[in-house]
């Protein structure tokens, strides 16, 4: 009988041994293959970001010597030389292009932002070139405006949302390598805890008494409730600061994200009209009256317009200032332009905040979208924007059309 106790007692020493040992090594190698994942993956995450840094980098040097030939710097020879550099400078971004395309592990979303920001730095090339050639012919420029105001109004917002592209593509990528990285985090942590269970378990089967396992069941139980109590408090709380993320926190409106959110799946197949206001000279009431005065002039003017257009748009406070609205799909052009010059009237009005009446013009600019014209929310809000500026830069108080050209 002892003999018999003594061989299973040595069987499940043997198995407890052979078990740790089969354990040890799992973690070993899930160490060591786990760490050079993410080291892999923060190379290449690395790799890639230095390129379209790179690449954006040489899109700003672009632009300071666009500038300079602009202003007529240097001789005639310097500024062909200049903009023979220019023409090596676009090769060499269309290089680092290629081969940030044959990265192995892009995600679709940083391949396609990447493209994007490719077609405007073309875009952004053959403006350059078409006005190179224009110059250097014996016509020079046309009617079509200065070289400042081409630059301002044609080839500066090209080179802008390239820029804006190039670094939306860092964002996605970082976000990606992010996304990787906690992946295999969360693997490797799974695997540990099974890793940790199965010993555990193999333990407990050779050393712990039958009356030992309705208690570390019911310990266990308690352990997932309190689990779960945290976990639902969690996600309580992540809904809040998603809720959060997505509000002004002055005006309680929806800010710019929620704007993207909310129409960039609609660009490539609605029709829909929008329109941006911004108060002309709006530094002159901080400046005047105090930031806490400005704030409550801002909340004001966003509850008159929730109460007064609430119901015939979304309405979102993008920027300080700066107000959107989304019109509901039942109102048609020209209804929405109607409600525009209600809106305009409206915020120009004189608003009464803490016993001071204040009256500021306000300039905007509609836009009836058409499926396909802009290729993001940004792009979008670009093009409102620089209408509404040229607004601005004709004495304000108005409200201008986006035209697609």
């Amino acid at each position: 009988m002892a003999k018999a106790n003594n061989t299973n007692r040595s069987t499940a020493y043997t198995f407890a041994a052979i078990l740790l040992a089969l354990v040890t090594a799992i973690n070993m190698f899930l160490v060591f293959y786990l760490f050079n994942s993410i080291q892999s993956i923060g190379r290449n995450t690395s790799t890639t970001m230095n390129t379209i840094n790179s690449i954006n980098g040489e899109l700003q040097s672009i632009n300071q010597r666009v500038l300079t030939i602009i202003a007529g710097i240097g001789t005639q020879q310097s500024q062909a030389a200049t903009a023979d550099s220019i023409e090596v400078s676009f090769d060499s971004i269309e290089e680092k292009f290629n081969t940030f395309e044959n990265y192995e592990g892009l995600s679709e979303a940083t391949t396609k932002r990447c493209r994007h920001a490719r077609v405007f730095v073309e875009a952004y090339r053959k403006r350059l070139t078409s006005l190179r050639d224009q110059l250097n012919s014996q016509e020079g420029l046309s009617s079509g405006g200065s070289l400042t105001d081409i630059y301002t109004q044609d080839i500066y917002p090209l080179k802008t949302t390239a820029s804006e592209m190039l670094v939306a593509t860092i964002n996605i990528n970082g976000a990606d390598s992010s996304r990787k990285q906690a992946k295999s985090a969360k693997i490797f942590i799974y695997t540990e805890l099974i890793m940790a269970l199965i010993l555990i378990l193999g333990e407990l089967a050779i050393f712990i008494i039958a009356s030992r396992t309705k208690k570390v069941r019911a310990e266990l139980e308690e352990r997932e409730k309190n689990l779960q109590e945290v976990g639902a408090k969690l996600k309580s709380t992540r809904q809040k600061a998603s809720d959060l993320a997505l509000t002004n926190l002055l005006t309680g409106m929806k800010n710019r994200y929620a704007l993207e959110n909310d129409i960039s799946g609609r660009l490539e197949s609605d029709r829909f009209n929008i329109a941006v206001f911004d108060m002309d000279n709006f530094r002159i009431i901080n400046d005047t009256y105090g930031y806490e005065f400005g704030d409550e002039y801002l909340s004001a003017i966003a509850e008159k317009l929730k109460d007064e257009f609430g119901d015939v748009a979304e309405i979102y406070n993008i920027t300080g200032n700066e107000f959107c609205f989304l019109f509901n799909k039942e109102y048609t052009e020209s209804q929405s332009m109607a409600f525009v010059q209600k809106i305009h009237t409206i915020m120009s009005s004189p608003f009464t905040v803490l016993n001071l009446t204040v009256q500021l013009t306000v300039s905007g600019a509609a836009y009836h979208y058409l499926p396909g014209d802009c290729l993001n929310v940004n792009s979008l809000l670009v093009k409102l924007d620089t209408t509404m500026r040229n607004a601005k830069m004709n004495g304000g108080n108005m409200v201008n059309t986006v035209v697609n050209i």
